[in-house]
């Protein structure tokens, strides 16, 4: 059971739209909207630069990794998408993020895909896993249109799991 992962060089992934890459803390104040640790929603980019020094941390430990998501046509941030909370059982745990003026254009839909095949065939991971609230219809969307089934749920949260 692998539980850690280790990289000489941060994985740089692409796909038809988008280029994903670390995310640097230079870009920190075009991502205060959308940027989440643990439920702490950043308020100013101290706090951005606090988060993603979280997840810089995350990544060396092996606990986790966040790819920034850029659009190919003019290298704009618009979100990210990560494996986060260790990998326990060799599990990968996917969650994502997405600017609001970019959502509804199948990016994340792209992004999921993407890092889900790199979690499947280069990390060898056995699994990936998403949690999504009952209500959060999109975030099930992009799920199903990537893949992934409806697994369980419960009074909060339904499961969704890789093929």
């Amino acid at each position: 059971m692998k539980e850690k992962y280790y990289f000489d060089v941060f994985p740089e992934l692409t796909s038809e739209r988008l280029f994903l890459r670390e995310i640097r803390l230079s870009e920190a104040n075009h991502m205060i909207e959308i940027t989440v640790y643990d439920g702490h929603q950043a308020q100013n980019s101290r706090d951005v630069i606090r988060i993603l020094s979280q997840i810089a941390l995350d990544y060396l430990n092996g606990d986790g990794i966040t790819w920034g998501l850029y659009l190919k046509s003019i290298g704009e941030f618009i979100g990210n998408c990560c494996f986060c909370r260790g990998y326990q059982n060799n599990i990968a745990e996917i969650g994502y993020v997405l600017k609001s003026d970019f959502r509804g254009y199948g990016y994340m839909t792209e992004a999921v895909k993407t890092v889900t095949r790199f979690g499947l065939q280069d990390m060898k991971v056995t699994q990936i896993c998403a949690y999504t609230e009952l209500e959060n219809h999109a975030s099930q969307s992009v799920l199903l249109k990537a893949g992934f089934v409806k697994s369980t749920h419960d009074e909060d949260t339904y499961k969704f799991i890789s093929p």
